[in-house]
């Protein structure tokens, strides 16, 4: 039998993973909620990148408010993103390097709904992203996500 070996930076990385996902398997709807009040909640205006993108019909106020309490909560992106998204074990979604496409709306939709292969993956751990992140969210709402992780950096 064939014994395999894991780099050490891989095996905490996937020690990490499991025990935040682990961690945030039980959370109510009502959690998620209040994660996403805390960070920003639903009577916050758009950041003033967005205005031009909301008059122009690509989203809409509402799904990008939606798009940061699914962040935060049901779509578990801030378990490799961190919870500001400025990077953990996934790249920093703030700034405006794009480590993949040019960080415009619709990559933005595919690359999430795809996810990020291990051909693909840029970042020093060679981490991977499963399509939806591995979370069991709608188009619709990854579409949300798109649209505020879209903000973040226009």
């Amino acid at each position: 039998m064939k014994r395999m070996t894991f780099p050490f930076a891989r095996l905490v990385l996937a020690s990490f993973a499991i025990s935040y996902v682990m961690g945030c398997a039980g959370r109510g709807a009502t959690e998620d909620a209040d994660l996403g009040a805390a960070a920003g909640g639903a009577d916050d205006a758009p950041p003033s990148g967005v205005t031009a993108a909301i008059e122009a019909g690509i989203f809409t106020d509402a799904m990008v408010q939606e798009g940061q309490r699914i962040y935060v909560g049901a779509g578990i992106c801030a378990a490799c993103h961190g919870q500001d998204a400025t990077g953990a074990i996934g790249p920093d979604l703030t700034d405006a390097e794009w480590l993949i496409g040019d960080g415009e709306y619709e990559q933005l939709v595919t690359r999430i709904l795809e996810g990020v292969s291990a051909a693909d993956a840029t970042n020093p751990l060679g981490a991977i992203m499963p399509p939806k992140g591995g979370a069991a969210i709608t188009e619709a709402q990854v579409r949300s996500v798109a649209a505020y992780v879209w903000t973040l950096s226009h």
